[in-house]
């Protein structure tokens, strides 16, 4: 459970300084006070450790430490392969952060007449700030811990330096814990400064009506820096290591938008518009592009609309994908080369990787290190919908609806080049299958055969393909002596996603699959239905999710694996249920009064044996067992 505490003030004036021309300034200033918390801290020590710090990973306990059973120094690579502890004595580690954000904007809006058109136009200008401060208590200072399993000599010359005990349960001290356990702070900051200028209205007559124009310019700077504590900045954090960074970039974009009237109401219909737009953006980091979009609207009969759209985009990579430092995760690997192997024809690249005869993996979880590539260049997508809207001649103003429609639409993305690292373990069974040097570079193992470096870098990988359906229904209800009521019900199908690598391989990722701790549904739905009467109101929403497939890995024999027999595990359909009530006081210019419960029947999510920290996927679940609640007052002066 992650408590969280968010204060903050908007304010926002507008002046009229005549009827055509409008002067307006707002702000906003927000805190936000949270904590999350995660299981105690892991300590590897050894070659596998696999932790990529050189002070874990080669780390000599002496004979002579005090509580060293052995009565030999433990030397890494040698005597010592692996020690994997996570110590209870430290407690969990709690995260603490405040974040700060600011903004302030102002501009003029101003309208005025051309021949017979009305023009509209504005001008703008913003800044914002986000600055962070996170403070983490329960990690540990490898450097320390070092140097108290190290020569009892040596650490006796440091003050505060104690022997530290790292063998058996309940065996480190609190004075040990004062040694190896520090207080850890980092902090960043993100700035915007924003300039834009807009005019929209229309240019002359055609035989079926105005073209409509929309055309404008806008300027953007991002800047962004990040300060690690400078324990982990000299490399003596034993949890994920980060060094400094900062960044900045610019952009400058202008578009035009027409929308062409190509014939109005006659034997194909009401009207056929066409939509013609396009942006040009020139970015410092890797220059211009331009993105065009095309769309047809044929109004067929009152109450039916066909719409179709093709446009291609792009996304620049941001200030953290540029110049984000070497960070680290850990991932639940499993090593091709680890006997006895599931796939023997990789028996050969195993010794040629150098893993000797007889290795078996020791620790599953391995240090993947990542970070920002300067290199990258932007997504760049193709995109198509086409759908329609019907809205029923016969339920318009009807005893049963005051509106009803239904909306279906189809869609397909192809994304080139998308900013991701490929799956780590996809990069280490082409490694261990094909012994490229694009997936080994990176991966080192140590003389035992272990991974103890594992390199996965963000780079524009391969494609993406995504296609698939949305359905929506909404009803509204003509105003009845017991109130208006309202339904809507929002679909989405997905048919297909594949992201395929930079080589064709195809990545885990696809709908109705869950992996690496997130899913795409093949459905998901949300259904309301609402209810107001005078000032009062309430709605009931249901938000479901189809069932989803994961692979049992090495809890296949445990009774929670629903289907031994393939190694898969079924997590079941799951809905939540949410209520909302609230009145309207006719004061000032209204005071709305809301209460709402999230999740009504507190339900669980299903169990995911795959996810890797809670049991459950949090992206695409509510928390386990929770109700959420809430009160909020809105008033209007």
């Amino acid at each position: 459970m992650t408590p969280s505490r968010r204060s903050g003030a908007f304010g926002q004036f507008r002046f009229d300084i005549n009827p055509g021309l409008q002067w307006y300034a707002k702000a906003l200033v927000n805190r936000r006070e949270s904590t999350n918390q995660a299981a105690p801290e892991p300590i590897f020590l050894g070659p596998e450790g696999a932790t990529g710090n050189p002070l874990a990973d080669n780390i000599t306990i002496s004979a002579r430490n005090p509580y060293n059973p052995f009565g030999f120094d433990l030397v890494s690579g040698d005597s010592l392969i692996l020690i994997g502890r996570r110590p209870l004595e430290g407690g969990a580690r709690v995260f603490e952060q405040k974040v700060d954000t600011q903004y302030v904007g102002t501009g003029l809006v101003g309208s005025f007449e051309a021949g017979s058109s009305l023009w509209f136009w504005d001008v703008n200008a913003a800044w914002s700030r986000n600055e962070a401060e996170q403070t983490n208590r329960g990690s540990y200072n490898i450097f320390n811990i070092a140097l108290a399993l190290g020569d009892p000599d040596a650490c006796a010359a440091v003050a505060g330096c104690v022997p530290l005990d790292i063998f058996g349960a309940g065996t480190i001290t609190p004075q040990m814990l004062g040694w190896i356990q520090p207080v850890v702070r980092d902090q960043s900051r993100n700035e915007l400064r924003l300039a834009s200028a807009n005019i929209s209205g229309e240019l002359f007559e055609l035989p079926a009506g105005r073209i409509g124009m929309a055309a404008g310019y806008e300027f953007r700077e991002y800047k962004g820096w990040y300060q690690p504590d400078p324990i982990t900045v000299r490399g003596h954090y034993n949890g994920v290591p980060s060094l400094p960074t900062a960044g900045s970039y610019d952009v400058n974009e202008v578009f035009v938008e027409l929308d062409v009237p190509i014939f109005g109401e006659g034997v194909l219909g009401k009207s056929l518009n066409l939509n013609l737009a396009g942006r040009y953006s020139d970015y410092s980091t890797f220059g211009g592009e331009f993105t065009p979009k095309y769309g047809l609207r044929w109004q067929v009969a009152d109450d039916f609309l066909l719409r179709a759209t093709y446009a291609e985009g792009f996304r620049a990579p941001s200030i953290g994908e540029l110049f984000g430092s070497d960070s680290r995760f850990d991932a639940q690997l499993i090593d091709p080369c680890s006997e006895p192997f599931l796939d023997p024809s990789v028996a050969a690249n195993c010794r040629t990787l150098g893993v000797p005869a007889g290795f078996a993996q020791v620790n599953p979880q391995i240090s993947i290190t990542t970070g920002g590539n300067r290199e990258l260049e932007p997504e760049r997508a193709r995109s198509f919908t086409t759908g329609f809207v019907w809205s029923p001649w016969f339920a318009a103003d009807s005893s049963w609806a005051d509106r009803f429609d239904i909306e279906v639409t189809f869609y397909r993305h192809d994304i080139q080049g998308p900013i991701q690292a490929l799956s780590a373990q996809t990069q280490l069974d082409l490694c261990v299958r094909t012994l490229d040097p694009a997936y080994c570079d990176g991966i080192g193992r140590a003389a035992t055969g272990g991974i103890n470096a594992f390199n996965n870098r963000l780079t524009n990988l391969g494609s993406i393909k995504t296609d698939g359906w949305d359905a929506d229904f909404y009803w509204t209800s003509p105003e009845t002596a017991a109130g208006r009521f309202g339904f809507s019900w929002q679909n989405t199908f997905v048919g297909r996603y594949e992201a395929v690598g930079g080589a064709g391989q195809l990545q885990p990722r696809r709908p109705g699959i869950e992996v690496e701790d997130s899913a795409i549904p093949e459905w998901a739905s949300t259904a309301s239905l609402d209810w107001s009467r005078a000032g009062w109101n309430a709605s009931w929403t249901l938000r479901h999710v189809s069932d989803l497939v994961e692979d049992c890995g090495n809890a296949v024999t445990f009774p929670v694996c629903s289907d031994a027999a393939t190694g898969t595990n079924r997590l079941g359909s799951t809905t939540f249920h949410d209520l909302q009530a609230g009145y309207r006081f006719d004061w000032q210019q209204g005071l709305t009064l809301t209460a709402g419960l999230n999740n009504v029947f507190a339900k669980d999510p299903p169990i995911c044996l795959s996810c890797s920290l809670n049991g459950y996927d949090a992206s695409t679940y509510d928390m386990p067992g929770s109700r959420f609640w809430y009160l909020r007052a809105d008033l209007r002066f």
